[in-house]
């Protein structure tokens, strides 16, 4: 099997023209002592370090860019190594999937509650670097909420713990440094495998409650209509077990449905309460799975004409945003048109969590996008809208890349690593923070 066969694997991200010739060697350890020993090798002859999980992020943080490099996969690392019932928690390795962990954990009456569409294919590892979620962030938060504790191995070989009190590392000057500077779970979260090689991690698990779910549907007529009621869930703390909102869809694809809509699954006991809020009438389980399943296709499917991209993936529309939530979607739509990208989709979850780059919550909904790309479309010229997106972004007060963290467009969480690196060293995934990313990331569309 070739390099690129395995350089590439699964990369969901439009950021795949890799130039081979930079890759210089592909590793699947099975344990911290052979990642030790690998990141030895790249050290010493100078080279940096590209920690890959299950490729299901879209930032293209998983490529490594265009350096000199080693690529490391965590895919053979992915034992549960520990399960705590009465203390409510699983110690497991980088590579293990939400749903490895929980076919372990259900016969036990217990879960891990992070659950990104893509959990049978994304790695803990990852979800933490890209500090991931789903549908239920609103309820169970993200993956930085799950995490009780971190394991890596730094660059010069040393290992360090980070909990939420602060780190441990063999290195006593780099422990001492790192918590000088407060260090925690938070940096590791959204780090994007520039801090190091995530070996180990502690994950909070919770009982299984038992309740009768009812599902029903909340159609509105228009965006800021649905904001406005997002925004009332949001404040009344609505209780709810799954809250997807299809915003646009392209007529190939929508079906019978019409946009804008809610769909809710919410127990039985707190029905009354949110039909009051969002007006949503109760369908059938059929139905509900009907709904479900249209927008779990919405971005495999295609229009008649063309081929549907995730350029930027998605929008964290939150407090003023949120409530001007139609106004703020035509001004991207009218940005993507001047940049002859037709949007196709715009769906997700809501209410729904996600962290800014100072680590302050943000409560609204995460809306991913689907657009059709022209195929004389230049990757430069592509990437062009997605700068001019970030821009956009910034003066309506939306989150760029929320749920999949951007941090060479958040220059708050980008100083902050800059700074956790200069006390722990460099070495992984530096292009993420060179001021030059953009240029690499253009190359790579």
């Amino acid at each position: 099997m070739k390099i690129r066969d395995y350089v590439i694997g699964a990369n969901a991200s439009m950021y795949y023209r890799l130039n081979f010739k930079k890759i210089k060697g592909v590793y699947y350890p099975k344990s911290e002592q052979e990642l030790i020993d690998i990141v030895k090798i790249a050290r010493e002859k100078g080279y940096g370090v590209t920690p890959k999980g299950g490729g299901s992020g879209l930032s293209g943080a998983c490529t490594g860019g265009d350096r000199e490099r080693i690529m490391v996969s965590s895919l053979r690392m992915n034992r549960v190594l520990t399960i705590s019932k009465d203390q409510k928690y699983v110690d497991v390795q980088p590579g293990a999937t939400p749903d490895e962990i929980n076919a372990m954990l259900e016969p036990m009456g217990m879960k891990f509650w992070v659950a990104p569409s893509s959990r049978d294919i994304a790695t803990v590892g990852g979800i933490l670097s890209t500090d991931g979620g789903g549908n239920d962030t609103w309820r169970n938060g993200t993956m930085r909420d799950n995490t009780l504790r971190v394991r890596m191995v730094l660059y010069d070989g040393s290992i360090l713990t980070v909990d939420w009190s602060g780190v441990k590392c063999e290195n006593k000057k780099i422990e001492k440094a790192l918590n000088s500077k407060g260090m925690t779970v938070h940096d590791v979260a959204g780090s994007h495998g520039t801090l190091g090689f995530i070996t180990e991690i502690r994950v909070r698990i919770n009982p299984i409650p038992k309740h009768t779910l009812s599902g029903g549907v909340a159609h509105y007529d228009d965006l800021n209509e649905l904001g406005d009621v997002l925004a009332k869930m949001i404040n009344e703390k609505c209780s709810i077990w799954y809250g997807e909102a299809i915003a646009e869809a392209h007529p190939d694809v929508r079906g019978d449905m019409k946009p804008p809509l809610l769909i809710l699954e919410v127990p039985e006991e707190n029905t009354c309460d949110l039909k009051g809020i969002t007006g949503y009438k109760p369908i059938s389980k059929e139905k509900l799975q009907q709904y479900k399943d249209t927008r779990i296709k919405l971005p495999k499917r295609n229009p008649n004409e063309g081929m549907q991209v995730a350029l930027f993936e998605g929008y964290g529309f939150h407090g003023t945003s949120l409530r001007k939530m139609q106004d703020c979607v035509n001004e991207i739509n009218d940005l993507l048109r001047s940049h002859d990208l037709e949007p196709f989709a715009k769906y997700g979850h809501g209410p729904s969590k996600w962290y800014l780059g100072d680590n302050s919550p943000a409560y609204g909904i995460v809306l991913h996008s689907r657009e059709i790309r022209p195929p004389e479309k230049s990757g430069p010229e592509v990437f062009e809208a997605v700068k001019d997106i970030v821009a956009l972004c910034k003066k309506l007060g939306v989150t760029p890349k929320p749920e999949h963290k951007w941090p060479f467009s958040d220059e708050v969480k980008n100083a902050r690593l800059s700074e956790i690196r200069q006390a722990l060293g460099e070495g992984f995934n530096e292009f993420l923070l060179d001021s030059k990313c953009y240029d690499v990331l253009a190359s790579m569309v």
